[in-house]
Parts: structure tokens; sequence; C-alpha cells
């Protein structure tokens, strides 16, 4: 799940800008969706022989480890009163739903696809806030949101050789995440550690009941695998949230994209899978019109941007 100022409604603290601080929360960020791509790949692995449920498992398990110790050490006690248990309830369903979705699509399609299918979630975010919260969206944005659904349909194809249902796996996983983005929206004072943990423990809970039909005891390859892409998908969030406190998230925002890239190489270093040219300009046309959107979003509310998702 994605982290942080769009993870809780906090904004973080600024230190004074400057171009070092600036080099290094980008360094950051793009370390992350290198982390975030290998914990997908990971899941993957551990899928060849293992089913999804208990990747997802396994993930869940791993960060509930580090974000408890994490938020008793900053909070205290305080971590199991949150403001609203109504939103991290909802967020923390929202998440698990997520993170489920997309690792089940990791068993049918390759990390690229089910990565670029799942960054349609922004604009997913800009229909609900108009169907759900009532709010505007001026012309321009509707056009980049019907990009961004082109891209989506030249990645699945319907209705050519290439289709697979399985498609609607990164689809359900995107429209997941962006019904917990809008329940991360209205927690404006809940910190960062607080959400971290509820997530955590939301996710650990729902994950025990849907492994419990299918669980066996893991093979040394699928404890490596699953512990390995767990704690490289919980890196990936400790660095993300280490650069969003040396530099705003309106600059970094279009820096978690290069998360398409890192899918890519990682992808084709594990399975030799080379993204097809449908995947390339559909994640290309995904890319920018989620920035695009990003751009709108900041010039109409004078505000900093949800990112786009580093994905489950």
């Amino acid at each position: 799940m994605p982290t942080l100022p769009e993870a809780s409604g906090e904004a973080p603290s600024l230190p004074p800008r400057n171009s070092e601080r600036t080099l290094l929360a980008i360094l950051l960020v793009v370390g992350s969706t290198v982390f975030f791509a290998g914990g997908d790949v990971g899941a993957k692995l551990m899928e060849e022989t293992a089913p999804a449920q208990l990747a997802t498992w396994f993930r869940y398990f791993v960060f509930f480890l580090v974000a408890l110790p994490w938020a008793l050490s900053s909070k205290g006690l305080s971590v199991f009163r949150p403001a609203s248990y109504r939103l991290q309830i909802g967020r923390g369903l929202a998440a698990v739903a997520s993170t489920s979705f997309f690792i089940l699509g990791l068993a049918y399609l390759d990390v690229p696809s089910n990565t670029a299918i799942h960054f349609i979630s922004p604009i997913i975010v800009m229909v609900l806030s108009v169907f759900v919260l009532g709010e505007t969206v001026g012309i321009r944005r509707w056009l980049a949101a019907a990009v961004g659904f082109a891209g989506v349909l030249l990645i699945v194809r319907p209705g050519t050789d290439g289709f697979q249902l399985a498609a609607l796996f990164p689809l359900g996983s995107a429209t997941a995440w962006a019904l917990g983005a809008r329940f991360t929206r209205l927690m404006k004072n809940e910190p960062t550690e607080v959400t971290f943990m509820w997530t955590g423990m939301i996710g650990l809970g729902i994950s025990t009941l849907l492994v419990l039909p299918v669980f066996h005891i893991p093979t040394g390859r699928e404890l490596a695998y699953g512990i390995g892409g767990s704690l490289s998908f919980t890196l990936a969030h400790m660095l993300f949230i280490s650069g969003l406190k040396l530099a705003p998230l309106s600059l970094l925002a279009p820096i978690t994209y290069v998360q398409l890239v890192s899918a890519g190489l990682l992808s084709y270093l594990f399975f030799g899978d080379f993204p097809s040219y449908y995947t390339l300009l559909g994640s290309a046309l995904i890319a920018g019109s989620g920035l695009y959107s990003a751009h709108r979003e900041r010039v109409r509310q004078r505000i900093p941007a949800m990112p786009a998702p580093p994905v489950q």
C-alpha cells in the first residue's frame, strides 16, 4: 500500500529546502520504486508454488512486525486510540482488498502489465470525487482520464487473443486503492505511524482469515521469497517516508512513476519477460494521464497532489 501523507492526512514538517536535501529525497523515492517492484517480484516467485493468499499474508505479517514497534516507540499506546476508528477500519479494509487483488493479478499477468494497470488508480480517485463527493472536474482532466483508460485498453486488449480476464484483478486493486484514498483524505490530523499500524493490523487480521482454508507449511523456497519480497515492500515504504521528510510531495509525486520502469527491468531479470509494445505504450499513456491530472489538481487547489500508488 502507498504510504504517508497520502496514507494519512498529516502533512510532514519539512526542513528548509536545499539542493542536497532535494537530491537525497529524489534518490530515496527512486530507490523505493525499485524495492516496491522487488516486493512484487518476490510475491510472483512465491506464487509459482504457493497460493496468492499466502503471499498476501506474508506481506502483511512482515509489514505489521515493522509498523507496530515503530508506532509504539513514537506514539505509545495512543496508537490504539485513533481519531476515527471508522475511517481507519475503512481504509484498512480497502488496503487489504487492493493488496489481495494485486497479488492475485501477479499469479496470471507479468509484473509490468499488472503494475501499469494498477497505476490507473489516481484517475479512479478523480472519478469517485465527482460521483461520490460531487466535486467539479474540468474537461481537460476528463480528457486525461480518457487517455489513461485508453492506456489500460492497450495493455488489456479486449476482444483479442491477448486478452485475459485476470486483468480485472489489478483494476479491482486500483479501485480499492482509490476508495482507500478517499478515507485517507478525511483523516486530516491522524499521525502517519497510527495509520501505518492500523493498516498493518487490519491487513494481517483479514489476510489470516483468508489464508486459513489454503494454508500449508511453506517450503524453504516459498519462505525465502515470501520474507524477502515482504521485506522489500516494507523497506520501500520506509524509503518513501524518508523522502517525504526531505522534500514536498508535489515534487516527489511524478517520480513514483519510475516504478513502471523498475517493474519492467526486474521482470526481465527474474523472468525474462520484456514488456510488449502494447504494455510500453499503454504504460506511457497511463503515466502521462496521471501526471497531467496531478498537475491540474495542484493548479486547481494549490495543494500537493497525491502521488501515484506505490504498488501493493
